[in-house]
């Protein structure tokens, strides 16, 4: 045994270091009372959703390009999507708007238990010549695109460019009741699973953003092509995905509205990723005086790219002249390339950003794949480092601090979502998690793939088959976690009374009851997509608001964009943003959510708006109550109308 240990001791000692480096790293786990204890105030009652029939039968992988076909369960990884938004016009975001591979379906369809005001449906892109067996919705993001009081869907594909549906005059909502528009006059073939709404060059309109993967032009999904599509060309370092597009609106009627493409704003390094998410926020605006401050209220972008750096770009646009700078953080001792914002070499599939340190400057929680005895890279959960200064560096002064934090590792990580559930002023971490689910454990075959040749990778024929039946990473289960009493995060899924062993992709949330509780809808990929309706009682109160603006045609539409802060009694600062579409295939309401903790139903808290019209940035203060409110901004800013569903925020 002596001589043995000598022999091996250079090997002994390093795998106990690996060890203890790893055990160091991993997050400490709560007893199983005290995660009970933590999750005992969460009541989420689940619903399973079905789409709308459209004809199509049910299927569990999809048809692909020849070139394809050994890794079909790989390709049909993606395309469940979920958002929540109000599409009748109620006044609340009762309303879902769901994209389920199983029969390729866009449906829209009222929330579970919110009456049958209008009977499911499914919206069809037109064909414009198109294969439709050649084509797949991967995502749904409400948008009131022509700004005409109406909310409208633009929807994105596999295989076609995006389609808007804008609603129309028709009084019933139904598949009629939408007017499908073309982004581009061009019939190309975009591969996108990514989109966003955001106000990019500062005009006072809501541009359009979209996240390609797969090469413009390659017919992924046509299982009769004769064109083979090239992979990722690297594991850590691929720039040969599709190239991320940009529209900046330009005008619109009560039947049409029209965007100017100026994607050449994104350079090839800003564009060229496998994306998978986008985000957006203004996150500069402290750093910005004298001539600078042009650019206070332009939002920032996030692009979470698969097999590769991820990019933020710094906003520098101004009215129809979109400018980014390319901005990232800094290594310091000890901390892994990887770890570093804009250096990684991971897998970013979710992007979001929320509250976390309680200053008034948003984190960044960004998923990859993070499976122990898998492929354990790391979640991010970036935190600003307070230096506001470091932008006019262009330098990005963040520092990811998921291992601080208790949530670096978790399983094959997608959506991600900040959501304040319990109303504590803290916000949970959503996570959907899962790849494909099957019998035959595949992983040997994928580190294999992972450890080999690069420049093997963008040949499909060089890949181990994954396909019908295979597993990776198929029988884990969701994450919700929730902050602890020590400023860490746990993860309580398995003591929510909740499904596992599931495949999720994206997670949308929302006031969908105008109760002050956060709804959660999950996309599932291949099964049921599931919605939970939040009855957690004895939480505390919440100020919700549906803000908005003047829209250009009628009517107002949301302030995509537009941030509210309050300042809490023990001094931690909550915001909250319109949010136009952040994250992978979830898009949460477009409205403001503020926990408060458990505080009086008539206690008044001054409520800062800040939001971009075409002038520059404006501010205003308001004194609001726990509840629901609909605050209209803009030139006759309209009082504050608490209640307006007859319901309060509990």
């Amino acid at each position: 045994m002596r001589r043995f240990l000598l022999r091996h001791a250079a090997k002994i000692a390093t795998l106990s270091i690996a060890l203890a480096l790893y055990l160091a790293a991993s997050p400490g786990h709560l007893t199983a009372q005290a995660s009970a204890d933590l999750a005992a105030p969460l009541r989420l009652s689940p619903t399973y959703l079905q789409p709308a029939d459209t004809g199509r039968p049910f299927r569990t992988i999809r048809d692909v390009n020849p070139s394809l076909r050994r890794i079909d369960g790989w390709i049909s990884s993606v395309g469940a999507g979920i958002a929540l938004a109000d599409i009748q016009g109620t006044g609340l975001p009762a309303d879902i708007c769901l994209v389920d591979p199983r029969n390729d379906s866009v449906t829209v369809l009222p929330a579970p238990q919110t009456g049958d005001r209008f009977a499911p449906f499914a919206l069809e892109a037109p064909d414009r010549g198109f294969d439709s067996r050649t084509i797949a919705p991967m995502g749904c993001l409400p948008a009131d695109a022509n700004e005409d009081g109406r909310m409208d869907l633009v929807v994105y594909y596999w295989g076609r460019t995006p389609v808007i549906f804008l609603r129309n005059d028709r009084p019933a909502l139904d598949a009629a009741g939408f007017t499908p528009i073309e982004l581009v006059d061009a019939a190309e073939i975009w591969n996108t699973n990514a989109a966003i709404l955001a106000d990019v060059d500062g005009d006072g309109h809501p541009d359009l953003v979209f996240g390609n993967y797969f090469r413009d032009g390659d017919r992924v999904l046509d299982a009769l092509s004769d064109k083979p599509v090239a992979m990722q060309h690297s594991m850590s370092r691929a720039e040969n995905g599709g190239r991320n597009g940009l529209f900046l609106w330009q005008y619109a009627t009560k039947t049409s509205v029209a965007y100017r493409d100026a994607s050449t704003a994104f350079t090839d390094s800003m564009a060229d990723g496998w994306t998978l998410a986008l985000a957006a926020r203004d996150l500069d605006d402290a750093s910005l005086s004298g001539e600078m401050q042009k650019f206070r209220g332009l939002p920032e972008i996030y692009v979470a790219n698969d097999f590769g750096n991820d990019r933020l770009l710094l906003n520098r646009s101004s009215p129809g002249n979109p400018h980014f700078q390319l901005v990232e953080g800094t290594r310091t001792v000890g901390v892994p390339r990887s770890k570093v914002l804009g250096l990684d070499s991971f897998k970013g599939m979710g992007a979001d950003f929320g509250d976390l340190v309680g200053d008034g400057r948003p984190a960044l929680a960004v998923s990859n794949i993070s499976s122990p005895y898998a492929l354990l890279e790391s979640n991010f959960l970036f935190v600003n480092n307070g230096d506001d200064t470091a932008w006019l560096r262009d330098v990005a002064p963040y520092v990811d601090r998921s291992t601080q934090y208790g949530i670096w590792t978790s399983g094959w990580g997608w959506d991600v979502k900040f959501a304040d559930l319990l109303n504590s002023g803290r916000p949970a971490i959503l996570q959907a998690i899962g790849f494909l689910k099957g019998t035959t454990n595949r992983w040997p075959e994928l580190q294999e793939l992972a450890m080999g040749n690069d420049e093997l990778l963008k040949f499909p024929a060089a890949w181990p088959r994954f396909s019908q039946g295979d597993e990776l990473s198929g029988r884990d289960h969701d994450r919700l976690f929730l902050p602890t009493g020590d400023g860490k995060y746990s993860d309580v899924w398995n003591f929510l009374g909740l499904d596992s062993e599931t495949v999720s992709r994206g997670i949308a949330t929302g006031d969908v009851y105008g109760d002050g509780r956060l709804s959660v809808a999950i996309a599932r990929q291949w099964s049921p997509s599931l919605f939970l309706r939040n009855r957690s009682e004895n939480v505390g109160k919440s100020i919700v608001v549906d803000l908005r603006v003047p829209g250009a045609v009628a009517g107002t539409r949301p302030a995509i964009g537009a941030e509210a802060s309050v300042t809490l009694s023990d001094g931690r600062v909550v915001t909250s943003v319109v949010d136009g579409g952040s994250g992978h295939a979830g898009k949460r309401a477009p409205e403001i959510h503020l926990g408060l903790g458990k505080v009086a139903s008539d206690a008044q808290f001054d409520v800062q708006f800040k939001w971009r019209s075409a002038s520059g940035q404006q501010t205003v203060t308001m004194k609001l109550t726990p509840g629901r409110h609909r605050i209209v901004l803009g030139g006759a800013l309209a009082a504050a109308s608490q209640d307006t569903t007859g319901k309060r925020g509990g």
